[in-house]
């Protein structure tokens, strides 16, 4: 009788315990579309692997934040939530979001510089998915290759450049500093200073020489009539689908148009700019992050961690087309075989992450105001930034007040 009353005792624990576990569910907040289709995917094989029940709700990433700052507190958010990296900072300044224990984590595989974009304040607050950044997208019937060097590339498009016959040899959003930004860091500017205890915010370098000398480079895409006033994104985005235009700066969510049209188009990292570097485009990281309000953390942490390994990544890879934060899955024959995302991801291992700050929001407008007066011709580069980087740190001053 004892020994049958051990063994009920011992029954009633293990299947207590597996009811718990089963009942654990996870409420995952993705943007509708293929994201969120790729999350239920796996997240049911997830549940068959482990028990844990995985809920799918589809909320736009840039509008996850302002919800989990009403509904988290309230006991109604999320336990993981997904947005780009450069919102990290003030979700983080809000309470919102839970910093991952490094001793929990195997970070070997995963890209580094996706990694640098979710750390803050010494803290890692995410695990990336996705990477993006703008390279040059070309027409193969108009520009067979792309020149090793920015001069020979430049050289190349001017000679395809006929307004007159309406075909066009090289278009970008010049007055965007996101689109730009790459020349900028080629060239040794940069937008907040990196260093080893994260962002000095004090330290701009958006009118430094090399922030100069990239905007006088900028500036000739306009004089030399490359780029006249008035070449928005939605028109050199129509030029090329039509066939008008030789090349372009562009990012990944553009492509999918081109092969829908049947356009006979490449991908390539920018070539080398004249100082011999080249340029450092911006990458935006996409990645998913635990809610601060959860109650499941140490669940939710497993979850990501088994969503972002090596082979759910690949296969992230193969179901949306996004490019991988893996080293180990760049590295893979299957990836290396796809010269449009190799493009993309080598550009984006050249890149510089976004800064995630807070005060990232005050640089925007009065770099691109300045980038606007200069291909003018209101005002000189010499001029114009060092008041642009005057107004950012006024912006910034009363931000913090």
């Amino acid at each position: 009788m004892k020994k049958i009353a051990v063994w009920s005792v011992v029954l009633v624990l293990v299947l207590g315990l597996t009811i718990s576990a089963g009942a654990v569910k996870l409420v995952v907040w993705e943007s509708s579309g293929p994201e969120e289709d790729f999350v239920t995917l796996v997240g049911e094989k997830y549940t068959e692997e482990t028990g844990v029940k995985i809920e799918v709700i589809a909320i736009d990433q840039l509008s996850q934040g302002d919800k989990l700052a009403l509904d988290g507190p309230a006991g109604k958010g999320a336990d993981i939530v997904v947005w780009p990296h450069d919102r990290i900072g003030k979700a983080v300044l809000q309470g919102l979001l839970w910093p991952l224990p490094q001793d929990k984590l195997n970070l070997d595989g995963y890209t580094e510089s996706a990694l640098d974009a979710l750390r803050y304040q010494g803290d890692l607050y995410g695990l990336p998915y996705a990477m993006e950044s703008v390279a040059i997208i070309y027409n193969k019937d108009l520009l067979a290759t792309i020149p090793p060097t920015f001069d020979q590339f430049l050289a190349e498009v001017l000679k395809l450049n006929k307004p007159e016959e309406n075909q066009f040899g090289f278009m970008g959003d010049i007055g965007n500093l996101y689109h730009i930004f790459g020349f900028v860091a080629g060239y040794g500017g940069y937008v907040f200073k990196n260093t080893e205890q994260g962002l000095d915010v004090d330290d701009i370098g958006l009118a430094n020489q090399g922030a100069i000398r990239a905007a006088n480079l900028i500036k000739t895409f306009r004089t030399s009539g490359l780029m006249p006033e008035g070449t928005t994104y939605d028109v050199f985005d129509g030029l090329f689908q039509e066939g008008r235009l030789a090349a372009q700066i562009n990012g990944p969510w553009a492509f999918g148009n081109y092969q829908k049209a049947g356009l006979n188009y490449g991908i390539a990292p920018f070539p080398k700019l004249d100082n011999g570097e080249y340029p450092r485009t911006f990458i935006g990281v996409k990645a998913y992050y635990i809610s601060a309000f959860s109650e499941h953390k140490e669940e939710a942490l497993e979850f990501i961690k088994w969503l972002t390994n090596q082979e759910n990544s690949f296969r992230h890879y193969q179901e949306t087309a996004i490019i991988p934060t893996r080293d180990d899955v760049i590295s893979m024959p299957e990836f290396q075989g796809n010269k449009d995302f190799m493009a993309f991801a080598v550009q984006a291992g050249r890149g510089i992450p976004m800064p995630n700050v807070p005060e990232m929001m005050q640089v925007w407008d009065p770099i691109n105001d300045a980038l606007s007066f200069i291909l003018r011709g209101q005002i000189t580069p010499e001029e114009a930034l060092p008041m642009a980087v005057e107004q950012i740190k006024e912006n910034i001053q009363q931000m913090k007040q």
